[in-house]
């Protein structure tokens, strides 16, 4: 300690030097409006820098991971969508009936009566009002209107949407609509009551129209109930997309639909 405190004593000039040093500097910043300015630019300056620095790194990494996250996803649900084409027109050799198209989402509500969700591709990547959108657990929607860079879709936690479903186990149709209760339930509806519904059940789209390919998973069945009065169900389904964290979603063009669509109106 004492070694200390002579070393201490032997440098006082050069202490006391930088400590007014440090005064003078700080006398002159406070009190010398150009100087103030000049200072408080060049931190400013030197803080925004590191900010920026900081987030760029950070931007990269996370850009790593979503990319490698939607090349996963996309390459899962070309095989899926392959699947299905092989399985319900395995006459087509060389057609493929479906085209994915990716995007990002960048609005989205979930705790609302009404909800949607914007995406950020549009007319020019061939995004068409009425097609539906899925993620790579499940379905989330359906377009609802189109710019040229950008779509909104009615989310299926949305009252206006009807999905056309069934149960995978039985092939029984039913139709999913969301009752407003919960930003992860649906209701179930259109199950007559001499089928064996059961808890656990996988609920998937029908295919039954052009919005979605056959066997897209919905969600599973958490609640049911049947009295004797009722022709129906009354059930839930626990949805298979967890709306808080929606990020990256797929675009679904059905390249039959307009020969389809040919024929209805005849």
């Amino acid at each position: 300690m004492q070694r200390l405190l002579d070393f201490l004593y032997q440098q006082r000039e050069i202490a006391v030097f930088i400590g007014l040093e440090i005064l003078s500097a700080w006398l002159l910043i406070n009190f010398n409006n150009r100087y103030n300015a000049s200072f408080l630019n060049s931190s400013n300056e030197a803080a925004a820098s590191l900010t920026q620095t900081s987030n760029n790194i950070s931007n990269y990494f996370q850009l790593t991971e979503t990319n490698e996250q939607l090349m996963k996803e996309n390459a899962k649900l070309q095989q899926e969508l392959r699947m299905f084409q092989t399985e319900k027109y395995s006459y087509l050799d060389t057609v493929d009936q479906y085209r994915v198209i990716g995007a990002t989402v960048i609005n989205n509500t979930f705790d609302r009566s009404t909800n949607f969700v914007t995406i950020s591709a549009g007319r020019k990547d061939s995004v068409e009002v009425g097609m539906g959108v899925i993620s790579s657990f499940g379905v989330v929607g359906q377009v609802k209107s189109v710019t040229n860079g950008f779509a909104t879709i009615y989310s299926l936690l949305h009252p206006k949407l009807l999905v056309s479903s069934k149960i995978k186990r039985t092939e029984t149709k039913c139709t999913v609509q969301w009752d407003q209760e919960a930003y992860d339930i649906a209701g179930l509806k259109y199950i007559p009551r001499h089928i064996n519904l059961q808890k656990g059940d996988s609920i998937v789209t029908s295919g039954f129209n052009s919005v979605f390919p056959e066997n897209i998973l919905i969600g599973i069945v958490e609640e049911l109930s049947l009295e004797e009065h009722m022709t129906f169900y009354e059930a839930k389904v626990k949805l298979a997309t967890d709306f808080t964290s929606l990020h990256q979603v797929f675009v679904i063009k059905d390249l039959f639909k307009p020969e389809k669509d040919s024929l209805l109106i005849q």
